[in-house]
């Protein structure tokens, strides 16, 4: 399995995205995330050790604040996003990763309520620049989709055999790779690749 399965398989649980839920906003220690997810401490813990196993989150250990065994609390270390575009002749699915710092201590510090009013001010701009950028990325897979279908026309039309279809589509959708590089993507012999590709770059050049 690559990297997006495992964390497609780690996600895909609805208790697993709610413990992680709760640790973005502060750490939390098994007994707390019990109560607030309405699950046993022994439930919670296997999901922590699944999600810990896969370096989504860490833990430290807390003395407690009345007296008795020290406790451990769990926070984020790994921040993702997973992006999956699906459509006419288009499929991709990709995973981004980042480390998120190692937080200890709760609370925003010096700042007040006027502070956090700025917070939640710029958090407002910030949403309405994501939302304006996932809506031109919305029109560019459209756009996408829709050469691409265009160019599925044109191969079902133009070439006869599977595996020549699939070359091209390829060598369409990749405009980054080079024929040698096509080829090992695809399993193929380099010959293999040269003899569908050759020609339409020939074509290509003649125009």
């Amino acid at each position: 399995m690559d990297e997006l399965d495992i964390l497609l398989s780690v996600i895909e649980n609805p208790t697993r995205r709610r413990i992680l839920e709760a640790l973005v906003r502060e750490p939390h220690y098994p007994l707390q995330l019990s109560r607030e997810l309405g699950l046993s401490q022994q439930g919670i813990m296997k999901h922590l050790r699944i999600l810990e196993d896969q370096a989504l989150i860490g833990s430290f250990s807390e003395e407690s604040d009345q007296g008795g065994p020290s406790r451990r609390r769990y926070f984020p270390t790994t921040g993702f996003t997973v992006v999956v575009d699906i459509g006419p002749g288009l499929f991709n699915a990709e995973i981004a990763t980042h480390p998120i710092e190692e937080r200890l201590e709760d609370g925003l510090g010096n700042g007040g309520g006027g502070k956090l009013l700025e917070i939640r001010t710029r958090l407002g701009e910030i949403d309405q620049e994501l939302e304006g950028l996932k809506e031109r990325r919305a029109h560019l897979i459209n756009d996408k989709g829709s050469l691409l279908e265009e160019v599925g026309r044109i191969v079902e039309t133009d070439y006869h055999d599977y595996r020549s279809r699939k070359i091209v589509f390829e060598y369409v959708l990749h405009p980054e790779m080079k024929k040698k590089d096509l080829a090992r993507s695809l399993g193929l012999r380099d010959d293999m690749v040269e003899t569908v590709i050759g020609p339409l770059e020939g074509k290509e050049n003649d125009e």
